[in-house]
């Protein structure tokens, strides 16, 4: 299989605005995910879109991210936070979506914070600020977690 083709396939067809869209996604995405590749976790990332018209869909993208990153925790959460400065402009609902899943699982958020402090400062900035604002949004249920990984993060 050529990953390079298949990750095309899901970057191209991610509005999933057709039926053809929506196949291509999922095949590709399904022989992506099988080759338990964490490697390929930023370049998945990249097919996040906010203009996406089926956000059930979309979901197994993020099932699938997660999927991937437990094969190697650690490389995938840091794929994922050194992506987030390339998508957020638009895909942020997906990042806040993909975030609040690790926030929500307690090893995810610790091995999260950890991998912040690998980031240059710009990107850090970046995702530091999605989280803040993920805090704010909804402080009685993140705030604690938020800012758990932000102090693991300096």
């Amino acid at each position: 299989m050529d990953v390079k083709a298949e990750l095309k396939r899901v970057y191209t067809n991610r509005l999933l605005q057709s039926q053809k869209e929506m196949s291509e996604f999922e095949e590709a995405l399904s022989n992506l995910i099988a080759l338990g590749d964490v490697s390929i976790i930023d370049e998945l990332c990249m097919a996040f879109d906010d203009d996406t018209e089926q956000h059930e869909i979309m979901f197994r993208l993020i099932h699938g991210i997660e999927r991937l990153y437990r094969v190697d925790v650690e490389e995938g959460l840091y794929l994922i936070a050194s992506v987030v400065p390339s998508v957020i402009d638009r895909a942020r609902e997906w990042m806040e979506f993909l975030h609040y899943r690790i926030l929500n699982h307690e090893q995810v958020r610790r091995v999260y914070g950890s991998m912040l402090s690998k980031l240059d400062d710009k990107r850090k900035e970046i995702v530091i600020n999605l989280l803040k604002d993920i805090k704010s949004k909804d402080p009685a249920m993140f705030g604690d977690f938020v800012d758990e990984v932000l102090n693991m993060s300096s």
